[in-house]
């Protein structure tokens, strides 16, 4: 684990990656923009895009923004090595900002691992889909509150969702809010999981459920025309990703 001199030192203050993966004449798939930026590197194996952290960040003020871009016909996914934590803030806090815009035609996955907040963490981030129509998305985001033995630390979380521009989902998980961790909201769960289906209109039916028992702490909603939202919260990673598969599989 970083020592805080280790932390203070590594502080970004505006970090941008931009990656865009084209679908050339042949059909392989080509990547460009600016890939390397620390503290976040990315690189593409050919089919996945693995996203690597380069230093202890988000911390202090940074503000980090990630573009990634897919072209027609194009099918990608997106991980990540290790889980994002985000350490002690000043000023106004860190920043995590992502854009992912998905092309007619293609099909992205983006499942990285968790962000874990940190006890003196004030965060804030946001993640902006923009797909077309004939896009297939799954993402998933999962957000642990504290470290073991750690209080929750704040934090706002909103996914905003686009399809051919109109608003087809805008929610948002707000640790400033009171009485966000009692009853009508996630009842001192320590994981709060997001899981995003899109598929075109034609493919619009009824989402796949699990068999499964569902989890009281699940939920599934359908938004709009081929727009589904899985919300799980749970104790710990393992229950709280199981719940998430029973209500929307990945």
């Amino acid at each position: 684990m970083p020592t805080p001199a280790a932390v203070a030192a590594c502080d970004w203050t505006d970090t941008e990656v931009s990656v865009s993966l084209e679908r050339g004449a042949h059909g392989r798939v080509s990547v460009h923009g600016r890939l390397c930026a620390s503290p976040v590197w990315a690189r593409w194996d050919g089919t996945t895009l693995w996203l690597v952290g380069s230093g202890a960040s988000p911390v202090g003020t940074d503000e980090v923004r990630v573009r990634v871009e897919l072209g027609p016909g194009v099918t990608a996914a997106v991980r990540s090595v290790a889980a994002t934590v985000v350490y002690a803030a000043r000023g106004e806090g860190t920043r995590w900002d992502t854009e992912v815009h998905v092309a007619e035609g293609a099909s992205l996955d983006w499942r990285p691992e968790p962000v874990i907040l940190t006890a003196r963490a004030r965060h804030r981030s946001t993640t902006t889909v923009h797909a077309a129509a004939g896009a297939k998305v799954l993402l998933d985001e999962v957000l642990v509150l504290g470290r073991e033995g750690e209080r929750p630390s704040a934090a706002r979380a909103t996914l905003d969702v686009r399809v051919d521009g109109a608003q087809a989902l805008l929610t948002s998980i707000d640790t400033s809010l009171p009485g966000w961790s009692g009853p009508a909201g996630v009842l001192d769960a320590r994981v709060v999981a997001h899981r995003l289906r899109l598929r075109p209109p034609g493919e619009a039916g009824q989402a796949p459920i699990g068999l499964g028992g569902l989890d009281p702490g699940a939920v599934r909603l359908d938004p709009a025309p081929g727009c589904h939202l899985g919300v799980a919260t749970g104790p710990a990673l393992a229950h709280t990703h199981a719940a998430l598969d029973a209500v929307l599989p990945a």
